[in-house]
This record gives structure tokens, C-alpha cells and sequence, in this order.
């Protein structure tokens, strides 16, 4: 079974003026939550972009394997998606079942990784960073755009 887990990123009001889209006539709606669609997905790939070069570099050897899982999702939040069933191991293990122990090394006394335990190698830090990247006021500077065009505020 794939190990369940994430990292994310706090938005302050986020959740907020995703309701005030509820108050939007139907066809606005969709229109208007296509839009956020679009804006939350470019922003995604852009931390997708940013997680395989981190990947690369983090100096967990299986970590650009697992890499290749990486999908930026269409939602209108930014939402990246790593592991899953994708094969990615030397032996065709998925990219779920690897994908923890590439951030954070082993957990037990046998080291699988080839680095030693770790708070993250390369998805925490790298979402960190990307929350003072210019992709995320972007994504912020897209979503007041669209909460004008639709007079939400």
C-alpha cells in the first residue's frame, strides 16, 4: 500500500473567496471557476517544474525516479501530485511506495535510500521555497483579477 502524506502550503483567506464563488449565477460560476482552474494550474506546474530540479540535486538516488510521478493537477488551488502507481524503482516498485522514503531517508534500522534520516530532502524544502517564489503572488494577483471581473469584491 502507498503511503499517504503531503506537504502543503497556507493561503490566508483562500478557502474564503473560493465560497464567494458559490454566490455566482451558474454560467458565471463555471466560467469563473475555469479561470481559477487555469490560474492554480499554471502555478502548479511551476512548483512541478521546480520539484524535478530539486529531485535532481537532492542526493537521494531515487528521488528522480520518483520525480517522474509528478503531476501539476487542474484545480483551482495549486495541487501537485507525487508518487502513485507510476513504476519508478530500479526493481518496478511505484512512486507512492517510494515517494516518503525519498523525502525522508529510512525510518527504521534497514536504510533502503542511501541517506540518512531526514526532515526533507527536496519536497518540504522546496515548497517552502516556492511559497516566497513569484509564482504564488501570481496565482494570488490572478485570483483578485478574477474576483474583479465577476464583481465579488
Amino acid at each position: 500500500m502507498a503511503a499517504k502524506g503531503g506537504v502543503s502550503l497556507e493561503i490566508d483567506g483562500l478557502l474564503e473567496t473560493l465560497k464567494a464563488f458559490q454566490g455566482l449565477e451558474l454560467e458565471l460560476r463555471r466560467e469563473a471557476n475555469g479561470e481559477l482552474r487555469q490560474a492554480g494550474q499554471t502555478c502548479a506546474r511551476a512548483l512541478a517544474v521546480e520539484l524535478k530540479v530539486a529531485a535532481s540535486s537532492s542526493g537521494v538516488p531515487v528521488a528522480p525516479r520518483v520525480a517522474r510521478s509528478i503531476r501539476a493537477k487542474s484545480d483551482r488551488i495549486p495541487v501537485v501530485s507525487i508518487g502513485g502507481a507510476t513504476r519508478v524503482g530500479r526493481r518496478g516498485a511505484p512512486a507512492g511506495s517510494l515517494v516518503w522514503g525519498s523525502e525522508q531517508g529510512p525510518k527504521g534500522s534497514v536504510n533502503h535510500w542511501g541517506v540518512p534520516a531526514s526532515g526533507g530532502y527536496w519536497i518540504a524544502p522546496t515548497v517552502k521555497a516556492f511559497a516566497d517564489n513569484e509564482a504564488v503572488p501570481i496565482y494570488l494577483r490572478a485570483v483578485v483579477d478574477i474576483e474583479k471581473r465577476y464583481g465579488l469584491i
